[in-house]
């Protein structure tokens, strides 16, 4: 999500990416058309875009685990972000869960504008990633990203000579 590719590919600069393949594999319709909407914006309305030059994950923990009995088409409204499941029905067919995971990064993060100077920053972040997947039977389970969002966030800037990647070469 964060390279110049994919918001080049959104504003149709390109007609495949490699960025954008990997995105729709590993989330869900709706999360993919969440993220790409937002990098779009930024990058046609607010002339910028991200790019991320080195991440570093400092910490993953298990927040909640949450297990669902869905029919099939509860799922796919779930996963295509139609509507949220209500309750359980007598017909549900799909067994379902969802991995909340709490994750703690330092991201070395380029700030591209298209109009201006780049900045370079260094952010400590606490993401929120919400896994899912059928589980009815072994060959369903297939985890992808249903959402993400930041709990916590603090920015500093940095020289563009230092990455979190370059410090841990130097550590080496």
């Amino acid at each position: 999500m964060n390279s110049v590719e994919f918001p080049e590919f959104l504003a149709k600069k390109s007609n495949s990416s490699q960025v954008v393949e990997n995105l729709k594999q590993y989330t869900t319709p709706a999360y993919y058309n969440q993220m790409a909407l937002q990098v779009k914006k930024n990058y046609l309305h607010r002339n910028f875009y991200i790019e991320c030059e080195a991440m570093k994950v400092e910490k993953a923990q298990l927040a909640q685990v949450v297990y669902r009995r869905l029919t099939v088409q509860e799922y796919e409204d779930l996963v295509e972000f139609k509507k949220q499941p209500t309750g359980t029905s007598c017909e549900s067919t799909v067994e379902h869960l969802g991995l909340l995971v709490d994750v703690a990064t330092v991201e070395d993060l380029k700030v591209v504008s298209l109009t201006d100077k780049t900045l370079y920053v260094q952010q400590q972040n606490v993401y929120r990633v919400v896994f899912e997947s059928r589980v009815t039977d072994p060959e369903d389970v297939d985890w992808r990203i249903e959402s993400m969002h930041i709990i916590e966030q603090k920015a500093i800037p940095r020289s563009e000579e230092t990455s979190a990647g370059t410090a841990d070469e130097k550590d080496k």
